[in-house]
């Protein structure tokens, strides 16, 4: 309820993060009739979180839009619940000491606590991102392939495939999961053709999406893969992007690596092997991808507990080695002083308050934006025309909370833009990023001059600034509420002497210009 407002027609709503509501308008939309699209009648594939584009308009059929938000966010709480259940499941499973020990009770809590621990973790799922529920069936698969030992396992190896649907790139997952498996198959704990039997349930889903793909929407990727690969080589990615973006997460992780490196040199196991994998895998895949449009590390929330996880199988262990060598009552007082200390100690580490502090903060209220977008899209509803069109940066709030055509001015969901070269200059850079990944393709001159949308958000982006030919055609209308992109102008730009506007619903049209 924190990350609710009254709007400007005294309605509560929810926020949910900006590309978030992306997917959620191609949920609605499939719902309702129109397709898995953004626009109706254009297949473009805009989002790469298919799953959650499904599991929303499932919650359509049911759901007013103005609660779909919330509803997805109340789905979020589950699937980390599940996540933390399938995270004690295989805590028990990996465990090395009988299971009514203390240090084994200790232990399966603990694990049961590490994703609900894990601040972007925690922060991107409440946000509406699709992370709880990918980490929910990459928790579940691992958890029923540790349970199979050496039979095969066909569910397993589904949920890993349905983790395809919800991120592409948890195909890393799956492959690191197989390989796991592959070592078993050495070692003369699995057949053969088991392996190769349990893992035609992830490769058939993985290809019955592209097939859909290419068939719906002309491509086996997405528009999004264009718009963030093409263009810019893996050496670009790489040092304009990637490593700029990381850094951070490596400086704040540097404690985790150490233990973590430490702990597989002197206590080497394969499940262990396999839980630092999951994280260090994503991380180079990261840096590789050019880093994500967005702070707060994603791509690895999913997957960075799973590095606690192979420091928490060492407690037993290390609970058993303090027994031997520390005898007697007050002994027996003092290992368990160690023990909780050093699950304290994880437990900190991987919280980090003053990390925990900043998450919780942001999530503690709307953010002005998306305040801004939300009423901006109330306020067009009143005065604009069915057959009416809006242009936007935020390809979220606008679109979802409206029913008009829109234009995705940095290319999501416009395969032309997508097409572009990109920006590599510094215009677009944030968050060690140098040239933004989905921010660093535009052309206004084609998405406003050309195509001339009823309203537009803005007009300018990076290098471009089309103001002085724009307002030739644009005019500002002055509202009562802080607008996006200049808080401070409270105007909003519509098309002169559109048809399409309800000009007699419009009171106090501004008559001066704002900054834009």
């Amino acid at each position: 309820m924190q990350q609710s407002f009254y709007a400007i027609d005294d309605q509560r709503y929810f926020t949910f993060a900006d590309d978030g509501l992306i997917t959620l308008r191609y949920g609605w939309n499939l719902a309702h009739g129109n397709g898995l699209v953004w626009n109706p009648g254009e297949k473009v594939e805009g989002i790469t979180n298919t799953l959650w584009a499904l599991q929303a308009c499932c919650f359509s059929f049911f759901v007013d839009k103005r609660f779909l938000p919330l509803a997805m966010k109340f789905s979020a709480v589950g699937w980390l619940l599940l996540t933390a259940y399938c995270f004690f499941q295989i805590a028990r499973a990996c465990l090395p000491s009988p299971k009514n020990s203390l240090s084994g009770n200790v232990f399966n809590a603990m694990a049961f606590f590490l994703p609900l621990s894990y601040s972007p973790l925690i922060y991107w799922s409440l946000r509406g991102m699709e992370t709880s529920i990918l980490a929910a069936l990459i928790s579940a698969g691992i958890l029923l392939f540790l349970r199979a030992r050496s039979q095969p396992a066909f569910m397993g190896s589904l949920l890993l495939g349905l983790s395809f649907m919800a991120r592409p790139d948890s195909i890393i997952a799956g492959a690191l999961v197989f390989g796991f498996r592959l070592r078993a198959v050495f070692k003369g704990e699995l057949k053969r053709r088991h392996l190769l039997a349990e893992i035609i349930p992830f490769i058939s889903v993985i290809l019955t999406l592209c097939i859909f793909r290419t068939l719906y929407y002309g491509s086996p990727v997405p528009n999004t893969y264009a718009l963030k690969i093409n263009g810019m080589s893996a050496f670009e990615r790489i040092s304009l992007n990637g490593a700029g973006y990381i850094m951070p997460f490596i400086v704040i992780s540097l404690p985790l690596i150490t233990a973590l490196a430490g702990s597989l040199l002197l206590y080497p196991d394969g499940k262990k092997i396999l839980f630092a994998a999951l994280p260090a895998a994503m991380t180079v895949y990261t840096v590789y991808a050019g880093g994500d449009s967005f702070g707060n590390w994603r791509f690895l929330a999913p997957y960075v507990p799973y590095a606690f996880l192979a420091l928490l199988m060492d407690f037993p262990r290390i609970n058993d080695i303090l027994r031997r060598h520390l005898h007697g009552r007050a002994a027996a007082r003092t290992r368990r002083y160690i023990f909780l200390a050093g699950v304290c100690l994880l437990l900190l580490t991987m919280a980090r308050p003053p990390l925990f502090k900043s998450y919780a903060g942001n999530l503690q209220k709307p953010q002005q934006d998306d305040i801004a977008n939300i009423n901006t899209a109330i306020w067009l509803n009143g005065v604009l025309k069915p057959a009416a069109s809006v242009g936007v940066f935020y390809a979220g709030s606008i679109p979802f909370y409206t029913d008009f055509y829109a234009l995705d001015f940095l290319g999501k969901s416009d395969a032309y833009i997508a097409s572009l070269r990109p920006d590599k200059s510094e215009t677009t850079s944030r968050n060690g990023l140098m040239s933004v990944p989905g921010h660093n393709k535009y052309d206004l001159r084609y998405s406003i001059l050309d195509r001339k949308p009823t309203y537009v958000q803005g007009l300018k982006w990076a290098k471009e600034d089309i103001t002085q030919k724009a307002l030739e055609i644009y005019e500002p209308v002055g509202v009562n509420f802080k607008t996006w992109t200049s808080y401070s102008d409270n105007a909003i730009l519509l098309q002169k002497e559109s048809p399409l506007v309800n000009w007699e619903k419009i009171q106090g049209r501004s008559s001066e210009t704002p900054h834009y």
